[in-house]
């Protein structure tokens, strides 16, 4: 699996990687190249959407099943989801068909939302008037078209699909500005209680992970509501691996005052120290400074007592702390000791 320090944010509720995006029917999360084999294997076995879009001369489009008989017509912007569903419109409105050509959610949506590699819940909201502050309504429809949560003034988002479970999860947040998680059964998962909840290892297969903030403090949590990271102030926390069993995440001290937000490596100005802890809460490293990565290696520079030392992904220990400083000019990098600058390559193998 891919190192996710390089690939998530904080932020991975609207970005997994890349956001895949169909306004206004779009989705919140992407999760290519995050699906265990085992999801593909399981929907090769679905029934294939036993129909197809065909293109009327006044740019309207009609669903025919295979005998070419007309199915839905009036329709606009159609298109066929993971071989399963039909998103479309018809006379301004969204709705979805399933492959036994069933309207599972009426034509009467002024947005869907879904994910574009899962087959999952959709998002759907209604334009209630044009003042900004409370101008749409969501709700979730599930796969069969049975109300998850019913339309209210809400905001949600999706933020996990478990493979394993076949599951949603999503983030709602109510009209007082709480939020909390909600599965695709409609139990909570957490509570809504905290100002915002941020996943950070959406579409991995691993059970998720999220770190929520309440009243400008922040803490690590799962989706089972267990904290792993206390709530505390000036604290930014992102997924720093999740090899093997346990993930490990990335826990920084910020600046009092900062407000920075993003990847660790972007906000650097505003470390003052780190530490890597595992999902047990357990601390595996402390450094007195922001751990950085190497531009062209898996590596990643701490520092203690005032000198520099190197760890790899997993949060190994590669050279104790021992530099006074380095150099990182990508292709080679420096450490310095007693006023020599040695090639990293010559104190590690680096192949």
């Amino acid at each position: 699996m891919p190192n996710k320090l390089a690939l998530l944010t904080w932020l991975s509720i609207l970005s997994v990687g890349a956001v895949s995006a169909i306004t206004p029917a779009h989705a919140t999360i992407n999760c290519a190249g995050y699906l265990p084999n085992s999801y593909f294997e399981r929907i090769e076995n679905n029934k294939s959407f036993a129909g197809k879009l065909v293109e009327q001369t006044d740019g309207s489009q009609q669903l025919h099943d295979l005998n070419g008989n007309v199915i839905i017509g009036n329709l606009t912007d159609a298109y066929i989801l993971m071989d399963t569903y039909m998103l479309a419109k018809q006379h301004g409105k969204y709705g979805v068909i399933n492959a036994a050509g069933k309207t599972i959610v009426p034509f009467k949506y002024d947005e869907i939302q879904t994910e574009p590699d899962i087959v999952t819940s959709f998002i759907v909201s209604v334009n209630t008037s044009d003042d900004a502050s409370n101008a749409t309504k969501q709700g979730i429809i599930n796969r069969q078209g049975d109300w998850i949560y019913p339309l209210a003034d809400v905001h949600i988002q999706h933020a996990q699909y478990d493979p394993d479970y076949d599951q949603d999860y999503f983030i709602v947040t109510d009209d007082e500005g709480l939020t909390g998680l909600l599965d695709d059964r409609g139990y909570w998962a957490v509570m809504p209680q905290y100002d915002a909840i941020y996943p950070l290892n959406a579409c991995t297969g691993e059970p998720l992970y999220l770190q929520v903030s309440l009243q400008n403090k922040t803490a690590l949590i799962d989706q089972n509501n267990d904290v792993i990271i206390l709530l505390a102030a000036n604290q930014h926390i992102e997924l720093f691996n999740s090899y093997g069993d346990v993930p490990l995440f990335l826990r920084s001290t910020l600046v009092a005052g900062s407000t920075a937000e993003g990847m660790s490596e972007d906000i650097q100005d505003d470390i003052e120290s780190a530490q890597i802890i595992d999902a047990n809460g357990k601390l595996i490293l402390s450094s007195d400074t922001p751990i950085r990565k190497l531009l062209y290696h898996q590596l990643y520079t701490y520092k203690q007592a005032g000198k520099v030392g190197l760890i790899n992904d997993q949060g190994n220990v590669i050279l104790e702390p021992q530099f006074d400083s380095y150099r990182d000019d990508a292709d080679k990098v420096w450490f310095e000791k007693n006023g020599e600058m040695l090639r990293l390559n010559s104190l590690i193998d680096l192949d």
